[in-house]
């Protein structure tokens, strides 16, 4: 589905066998929906009516939220990074860099925060995985999780 959905990315969400399409207004989403259903008659991929969800305001999909012309990311992942301990180890941070990852798409300048965490895995704690951590990258984690936490 990703594949045929290719062109169709800023206003389609696929995934596997589902896909998740927003719009800003009536228009487009007309639009929107024709291009799909072209794209999905061309490849002979049928829809199954009682799985369809259409003109919805919001939708929770695959941890996002999408509807009215926008998405972004589900209450219950920014509850997940706000709560998250603060690394100790080269593990935790690596366990959140892949929470916070995932919505990297949501994040301005994504690379550039993270980047103190790169820096610091590989200088730092390169030959010790339980080595405890300085309180540098402390600042770096409160920065990272209140730019994340933040509406944009």
């Amino acid at each position: 589905m990703a594949s045929l959905l290719r062109d169709c990315e800023e206003f389609a969400v696929p995934y596997l066998d589902d896909v998740a399409i927003f719009y800003n207004t009536w228009e487009d989403r007309v639009k929107h929906l024709e291009e799909i259903f072209v794209k999905m008659k061309t490849a002979k991929l049928h829809l199954k009516p009682s799985k369809c969800q259409f003109a919805r305001e919001h939708v929770k999909y695959l941890g996002h939220i999408v509807g009215q012309g926008q998405r972004k990311p589900g209450e219950l992942k920014i509850q997940a990074v706000k709560e998250f301990p603060r690394p100790q180890n080269k593990t935790q941070i690596r366990s959140f860099l892949g929470l916070a990852g995932y919505y990297r798409r949501y994040i301005p300048d994504f690379s550039i925060l993270v980047h103190r965490f790169s820096v610091y895995l590989k200088a730092v704690l390169a030959k010790d995985n339980n080595k405890k951590l300085q309180w540098t990258i402390s600042s770096a984690f409160a920065l990272f999780t209140s730019v994340y936490c933040t509406d944009v």
